[in-house]
């Protein structure tokens, strides 16, 4: 005797939040290499909500009310990108979608073709008798090419060495002389400390690698060291 089958009834996922990780220098969807869970954060621990990875790789959160203040903690470390990162926001006031924008790590590979720049970032505390120079971590490094020859910019933060790479987002005219370097403001800041601004002169999709550390108590101008196709 065939026994008769029980089908469980239709049950329809309701989309609360969406994440949307991608590469914050070529703009491209991260799709693996990233953990991410919802977050208490008044007790700074996950919360017990399963989160779902898409056919996309974005990172769903389903069946929970949307009028309500929602963080998220997520790692990028295996796919290459400084982290951990929070994001928060309320799908009902903000969107139900969030593009996450990730960065590089130094150490990270990078495209060929990508215009770079490396180096490091110290005080050296100035004056007469400078102390020995101490790596800057969490400085922000950002660039300003010439605005006719400008792209898609995404800064780069200085790590617990001191140590940064930005790509440099270039777009230049095809001339019958071909590409010419790009003038370039490089801009080093963080809270509390000197600024220093600097201007070179950048070939597109060469990496540019300093010297000497850039020191924020000096007003030496650092410079290149090579250039040399990454």
């Amino acid at each position: 005797m065939t026994r008769p089958i029980a089908f469980e009834q239709a049950r329809t996922d309701v989309v609360t939040a969406v994440l949307i990780p991608v590469d914050g220098v070529t703009r491209r969807p991260v799709r693996s290499g990233l953990d991410a869970q919802l977050w208490d954060p008044l007790r700074q621990i996950p919360r017990p909500n399963r989160l779902v990875r898409n056919l996309s790789g974005y990172v769903v959160l389903v069946n929970e009310p949307a009028d309500q203040d929602l963080t998220f903690w997520i790692d990028p470390a295996a796919a290459g990108y400084r982290g951990p990162l929070f994001v928060m926001f309320n799908p009902a006031r903000d969107g139900v979608s969030r593009v996450v924008a990730l960065e590089p790590r130094p150490d990270r590979a990078f495209d060929d073709g990508t215009t770079l720049v490396r180096g490091s970032v110290v005080r050296s505390g100035g004056g007469a008798s400078p102390i020995r120079p101490q790596p800057v971590a969490g400085l922000t490094v950002t660039a300003t090419p010439r605005a006719d020859s400008a792209g898609h910019q995404f800064p780069a933060t200085a790590d617990e060495r001191g140590v940064f790479a930005l790509a440099v987002g270039l777009k230049l005219p095809v001339t019958a002389e071909g590409p010419a370097p790009v003038p370039t403001v490089l801009r080093f800041e963080k809270a509390g400390l000197p600024v220093r601004e600097v201007t070179f002169d950048l070939d597109e999709g060469r990496t540019h690698v300093f010297a000497t550390a850039v020191d924020l108590d000096s007003d030496n101008p650092p410079h290149f060291t090579h250039q040399a196709r990454p």
